[in-house]
């Protein structure tokens, strides 16, 4: 995994941002998604694929997965929400998404059926088999026993996102039709599809971006943009403070290398690059002086007295040269 994928994780494990990613793809912006109503889920999917007689487990694990829990026009919603990161375009991710899905329905049929042979007693003369629920009892007839749902059970819906994080454009498919060699178009009919659903800044165009509520808009923008002119929509922010979380995300993924304060609040990106431009002076000239014989101490010196920065600061700077 990537520099930009492992970060990129890391950064919508966050609920804030992960609610703004997919409020952007499910609802055009709109804040529907509360951060305070998603619930972390485990992302290993461990299960025996649904109607597999050989009882082979299949795992996967996805890369992030939340319940989303909430309530609208008076009814209660649950909804699994997922998302798999890319730094590179993965031309199997029709199959790959598809398969985290199937496996998450497997699992839930799995649990249902768990939960009701718990309290299965014996079936009747007509095959029929009652579960306790309080002083409730309830049917369930061999058939539904069988599959393990009751007629009526109903499953949470998943949806899963691929966050593609490269700067070109997706060119892989996007849907499962797009990777099927169909030469008899009368098969089409009885072939089902399956569509990514994909959050891509390279694909988006600038005004997009407004739609993101948090600074994942800002991180999109410049991933989009890193190996153009990312420099000038940073110091296009006006020194408007950035969140440390986003400003650490794009450092660490996108090696923008700048250079701010480790202390809570925002990162001002534009004071962050001067010193970042600040700081290759400085090494350069560092690097000067020690060509020419100057000792550290007198380093130390010249370049407090010079740049106006601490002897601690030089100091580190010394010290990241030899290592």
């Amino acid at each position: 995994m990537g520099a930009i994928d492992t970060e990129g994780k890391q950064y919508l494990s966050n609920s804030v941002f992960f609610a703004d990613a997919f409020n952007y793809l499910l609802y055009d912006g709109d804040q529907v998604i509360k951060p305070e109503e998603l619930r972390e889920l485990d992302t290993t999917e461990l299960t025996v694929p649904y109607g597999n007689n050989s009882r082979v487990p299949v795992q996967k694990y996805r890369d992030l997965l939340k319940m989303w829990n909430a309530m609208m026009d008076g009814n209660a919603i649950y909804v699994i929400l997922g998302a798999e990161l890319q730094d590179k375009v993965h031309y199997g991710m029709p199959v790959k998404d598809g398969l985290y899905d199937m496996l998450g329905y497997s699992k839930q049929i799995a649990e249902i059926k768990r939960s009701y042979q718990k309290e299965c007693g014996e079936a009747d003369d007509e095959g029929e088999l009652t579960v306790e629920e309080g002083v409730l009892k309830i049917k369930l007839t061999s058939a539904e026993f069988l599959s393990g749902l009751r007629k009526g059970d109903k499953l949470i819906p998943i949806i899963t996102a691929v966050v593609y994080l490269g700067d070109e454009p997706w060119d892989g498919p996007k849907s499962l039709f797009e990777m099927l060699d169909v030469r008899d178009k009368r098969l089409i009919p009885f072939l089902n599809d399956y569509k990514l659903n994909l959050i891509s800044p390279a694909d988006m165009d600038d005004d997009e971006f407004d739609k993101f509520h948090t600074g994942l808009g800002f991180a999109m923008r410049v991933i989009k943009h890193q190996s153009e002119d990312a420099d000038a929509i940073i110091m296009a922010t006006n020194h408007k403070k950035i969140d440390r979380e986003t400003a650490e995300f794009l450092n660490k993924a996108v090696n923008l290398k700048l250079v701010y304060e480790e202390k809570t609040g925002g990162v001002d990106m534009c004071k962050a690059m001067e010193r970042k431009e600040q700081k290759d002076i400085i090494t350069g000239a560092i690097t000067g002086m020690k060509l020419m014989g100057a000792s550290d101490n007198d380093i130390i010196t010249k370049i407090t007295e010079q740049f106006k920065v601490t002897k601690e600061y030089v100091l580190a700077l010394l010290k990241a040269q030899v290592a």
